[in-house]
């Protein structure tokens, strides 16, 4: 039996399955089609709902030839399942192909990937993810800020060496990710901190925000509460949620002095979503580094993956939550080598004023120790050969089905530490 690679990145959390049907009339029925079966399998006692499950194309490729990652269908009892080809994970790599799809406690199904050889398979997927940057264009630039214009979405963007918080260059100061349960943003500027957008409707938001935001005056209107939901976090100088600092001298120091940064949208849906940022020269102590990070969410998930890529002498990282008054800190049990711990905090941090939780997500054989200062809890992370992966989450009580209670959430936490550690078994 042949096990093939399967990614813990996103759809790991309790949500609903949305059903998708695709376009019957494309099945490979022809002469020259290929299929072949394989089978998912949940060994946990848990409900899970929308998995993303990954697999490798070079794999299928050398045991189907003729597999076509860019037209395949992926059917469970003639249900076509939401997938994507994702061919943006490495330079040197075929890529994945992802699949959407729930599973009971303990179930195991059987999944049919077909492909035709001389036509393409065509899909009305509903979008569940997606990546965003949008720019200012058409502007008039008064004192350093971009006034006036519009945004529109780009692909990817150079940050130019003028740019400072506030200037009213990107729609909502940076790249933004989500997925049909809540959104995320960084602030590409010297800050590089991320942040949370609560949303109170299973759609996707984010290029609806901002919108006529066109100078930068702290009014922004996504800060009170709109149809769809608000920023929900008060970053300040903290880590804000899961955002990527180095651990120097016993205390932070956050993405800042950079030479040159370059952000682009690295997938964008319809079950995938993340964005890919490249720094270069990122100044410590007189010591340069460059860096590559990658953050994507799935659909029906809360869980940002975050992949770092750090070049330069060996050094540590650290990633954390903001601290806020009367709230609770919680910390995993979990002490197994090789497993996942985490770190989350609960209570009203909500800028709504009601209850919020964070956590962060890493593997225990990365864990150097645990820390705080002033404004944050801290988690400093040794990578492995240049490499470490996290997760971060947030979980506000208004979305629909949210957390309401810290019971609720230690119980997620745990559910979701199961979850990593215990993935959806592929088999053929």
């Amino acid at each position: 039996m042949t096990k093939l690679f399967w990614v813990a990145i996103a759809g790991i959390v309790l949500s609903f399955e949305f059903p998708v049907k695709g376009d019957a009339g494309v099945l490979p029925s022809a002469v020259g089609a290929g299929r072949f079966s394989l089978k998912a399998s949940n060994q946990t006692a848990l409900y899970r709902h929308d998995e993303i499950i990954s697999l490798d194309v070079a794999q299928l490729q050398k045991k189907y030839p003729s597999f076509n990652p860019r037209s395949f269908m992926v059917t469970y009892k003639g249900e076509e399942l939401p997938s994507q080809f994702d061919s943006s994970r490495s330079l040197h790599s075929s890529g994945s192909i992802l699949i959407l799809s729930s599973f009971a406690p303990r179930q195991t199904k059987t999944l049919k990937v077909s492909w035709p050889v001389e036509r393409s398979v065509v899909h009305h997927f509903h979008k569940m993810a997606q990546a965003t940057i949008g720019v200012k264009v058409d502007y008039t630039k008064t004192n350093g800020y971009y006034t006036g214009g519009r945004f529109v979405d780009v692909d990817s963007t150079t940050v130019p060496k003028d740019h400072f918080a506030h200037d009213a260059l990107y729609r909502i100061e940076g790249p933004g990710w989500e997925s049909d349960r809540i959104a995320y943003r960084f602030y590409l500027d010297s800050r590089n901190r991320n942040d949370i957008f609560g949303k109170r409707v299973k759609r996707l938001v984010l290029k609806e925000l901002g919108e006529k935001d066109l100078v930068s005056n702290s009014m922004e209107s996504y800060t009170r509460m709109l149809d769809w939901g608000m920023d929900i976090f008060k970053v300040g100088e903290s880590l804000g949620i899961g955002s990527i600092a180095m651990w120097h001298d016993s205390k932070v120091e956050t993405v800042s002095d950079v030479r040159r940064i370059r952000c682009e949208v690295s997938e964008d849906g319809p079950i995938l979503a993340g964005i890919r940022t490249t720094y270069l020269g990122w100044n410590i102590g007189g010591d340069l580094f460059d860096m590559e990070s990658h953050l994507s969410i799935g659909a029906g998930s809360r869980l940002t993956s975050v992949v770092v890529d750090l070049h330069g002498r060996p050094v540590d990282l650290c990633t954390g939550l903001a601290k806020h008054d009367s709230c609770e800190f919680i910390r995993s049990t979990s002490r197994a080598r090789g497993g996942w711990s985490y770190i989350g905090v609960y209570g009203k941090q909500s800028l709504a004023g009601d209850n919020l939780g964070t956590a962060v997500f890493f593997r225990s054989e990365n864990a150097v120790s645990m820390a705080e200062d002033s404004l944050s809890w801290i988690v400093v992370l040794k990578p492995e050969n240049g490499r470490l992966n996290y997760l971060f989450a947030a979980a506000w009580e208004k979305e629909p089905g949210g957390i309401r209670n810290v019971r609720e959430f230690r119980r997620y936490l745990r559910e979701t530490e199961i979850k990593l550690e215990t993935p959806i078994v592929i088999s053929f």
